[in-house]
């Protein structure tokens, strides 16, 4: 793949089959291909589930992939930007995608509460996406990660197994949506994304910032407690982000 759109595709048979396995794909299951390629996991995995929509942006590629995809009437080739198309309809995700779009897929496959997700990213990356609060490491990603899956890393992948080779580390980390963890509305997303501007800061200065340019009258340590308000934004848990939105959100609409 072109260097330029930033994939790296897998050539080793035998991790493919295991991203498959990862992946636990049956009949049942409609699974997302990002980055398929010239369509090698795509056939692997047309061949255990019941459905596959496999993404390619560069049209080159994706006609080789028709080719190799054209005794499989259970696969639908999308040409095109998955950040633009985002198809809908799948409950699996089992894909090597361009490094360069990570924090943006994943954000959007979290929305989604896509069940199970296996996915190649860059070691680094992993490493933020499963920081734990206190950790240097600990984004607006590893948030929603920590909140809505169960996630680890299940493989170490060797560069020379890619082509072209990229010049990262890369894994395969498995994701397990949890059960019962309700979809977080627009405001409260868009607020702890705010917190997230300034994870290095202290709470207490931020909500303190908010409250004198919103106008509100508020006592910061009634509503919050000395407790939270000690914190820097990467040391809260996600139950924490959470319980901190809902009370700012209720004292902007009071």
């Amino acid at each position: 793949m072109r260097r330029k759109l930033g994939q790296h595709f897998l050539i080793d048979e035998k991790i493919l089959d295991r991203m498959v396995q990862y992946g636990e794909v049956a009949e049942n299951d409609v699974v997302l291909d990002v980055g398929a390629g010239r369509g090698e996991l795509t056939v692997k995995l047309a061949e255990k589930a019941g459905k596959v929509i496999a993404v390619e942006l560069d049209r080159e590629l994706a006609n080789e992939a028709r080719k190799r995809l054209k005794d499989y009437d259970n696969v639908e080739l999308l040409v095109g930007d998955i950040l633009k198309l985002k198809p809908s309809g799948f409950n699996k995700v089992v894909s090597n995608p361009p490094y360069s779009i990570s924090t943006k897929l994943l954000e959007w496959l979290i929305y989604e509460g896509v069940e199970r997700i296996v996915l190649t990213l860059q070691k680094e990356f992993a490493s933020k996406l499963m920081a734990k609060p206190g950790s240097m490491k600990y984004l607006y990603i590893s948030f929603l990660s920590n909140l809505f899956y169960d996630s680890s890393i299940v493989e170490f992948i060797p560069r020379n197994l890619f082509r072209p080779m990229p010049k990262v580390d890369s894994v395969i980390v498995l994701m397990k949506r949890k059960k019962n963890v309700q979809k977080l509305d627009e405001e409260v997303k868009k607020f702890i994304k705010f917190l997230f501007t300034r994870r290095r800061q202290g709470l207490r200065h931020i909500l303190r910032d908010l409250v004198k340019k919103k106008g509100l009258a508020a006592d910061l340590f009634e509503v919050f407690g000395n407790e939270l308000l000690s914190k820097r934004v990467y040391q809260l848990t996600p139950s924490q982000l959470l319980s901190i939105s809902e009370k700012f959100l209720e004292l902007k609409a009071k």
